[in-house]
């Protein structure tokens, strides 16, 4: 019989058990994983440099359709702030203390939390010599497919029992490295209410005419979302560009609803100002310095050149110079710098986005992440519906998460 039994060695679960054994070593527990390895998904993340966090966490970053508000208020009444700063530690208790004392010697490029190492690979090594020496028992390979409980007992599989089970399984993002969405499953034999899912943080497709003379161009840029030639969410960043998409972290922190709105039948375009430091008259005035110019060349001297020559086609512009243009072809031309359209047809899926967008109700656990459907039940991490921007929030919200359960483990 454990003690506690954690369903997934993620960044959630592992820092579960990690927070549990540091604080109770008499604490039978057990830590399951399907994958042969521990954090197969935190190994590749951040491009494998490990983004483990942000140090601009205001609940605005993240989403959910709970109230994460009140959420976050509940938690600060016990002296534990959900959402902490790493240069404001003081004497309150956060997940940066815990990866700092498992061996996760943090730095900081600009608000973006790294482990100095700048390498994934090290993070899952400092876990698993933590997870050995505290004697945490770890099943690989094992494949979890049903959980059931009587008499205050849990079962998993028919052949471990458990005095508390915590779902750490993750979303449906990444399904080859284990995140395959059986963790819902579970929840829902208990009863739990599971969101619709969307994948997140990922590519916009489009049908821009011109989209693969503009593949591996990199652009910053104010980039909105339209959605029924409405504006609805607006980021400013690095846009990347594909053969048949829109990326970068612009583009992801835009592209958390656009599945929806796309099943909806919704007419959504991405519009970017592609000079967001200038105005259009101070546009016009710089450009028709270059009066000589073709329209290809003048527009170099601003923006990125295949850019340059996708909207001098664009605008039936090709063979005219700066001085040869109408004033209504002049505005044409700042207006496309000010306001390049893309229709978007799609996204990327769960195969290749970074998180999951929904999951279990968080309405139906109670701060602590313990289950009002079946006592002794906790979830973390991206199983449930909390989700975050680009830019760390995900595993700060794995790793808070499973502080707070194990928190309240140990209290019990």
């Amino acid at each position: 019989m454990y003690d506690v039994t954690i369903i997934g060695a993620g960044a959630s679960g592992v820092m579960c058990a990690l927070a549990l054994k540091e604080k109770d070593k008499n604490l039978k527990v057990l830590l399951l994983e399907k994958n042969d390895k521990l954090g197969k998904k935190l190994s590749i993340t951040g491009n494998g440099r490990c983004n483990l966090g942000n140090i601009n966490t205001d609940v605005s970053n993240f989403n959910s359709k709970s109230d994460l508000s009140n959420f976050k208020k509940a938690l600060e009444i016990d002296n534990f702030k959900f959402l902490n700063k790493l240069d404001n530690l003081n004497n309150l208790e956060s997940y940066y203390d815990y990866l700092i004392r498992f061996g996760v010697l943090l730095t900081k490029e600009k608000e973006y939390l790294y482990p100095y190492s700048m390498q994934a690979i090290s993070v899952c090594k400092s876990f698993e010599r933590c997870l050995n020496y505290l004697n945490v028992e770890i099943k690989y390979n094992y494949d979890v497919l049903k959980v059931s409980k009587k008499d205050d007992v849990f079962t998993i599989n028919d052949d471990i029992k458990s005095k508390i089970v915590v779902i750490a399984t993750g979303g449906k993002t990444y399904p080859k490295t284990g995140s395959t969405g059986f963790g819902y499953d579970i929840l829902k034999s208990f009863g739990h209410t599971i969101t619709d899912l969307y994948p997140s943080l990922t590519k916009l497709k489009t049908d821009y005419k011109y989209i693969k003379d503009l593949q591996g161009v990199r652009v910053n840029a104010k980039t909105s979302l339209s959605v029924n030639e409405k504006i609805e969410k607006q980021e400013t960043g690095q846009v990347q560009f594909t053969s048949d998409s829109l990326s970068g972290i612009c583009i992801f922190n835009l592209s958390r609803d656009v599945k929806n709105y796309l099943n909806e039948n919704k007419t959504v375009k991405i519009i970017m100002d592609l000079v967001p430091d200038y105005s259009n008259i101070e546009l016009q005035n710089y450009i028709k310095g270059f009066s000589s110019y073709n329209i290809s060349d003048a527009l170099s001297c601003i923006i990125n050149n295949k850019l340059a020559k996708v909207i001098t086609k664009e605008l039936k512009l090709v063979n005219k110079t700066i001085k040869e243009l109408t004033k209504n072809e002049l505005d044409g031309v700042c207006f496309a710098l000010k306001n390049m359209h893309f229709n978007i047809t799609g996204t990327g899926d769960f195969n290749t986005a970074q998180v999951t967008n929904g999951g279990a109700v968080l309405d139906e656990f109670t701060r602590d992440l313990e289950s009002t459907k079946c006592k002794g039940l906790y979830a973390i991490g991206e199983v449930l519906d909390v989700d975050g921007k680009c830019g760390g929030y995900n595993l700060s919200w794995a790793f808070t998460s499973a502080i707070i359960a194990a928190n309240d483990i140990l209290r019990r």
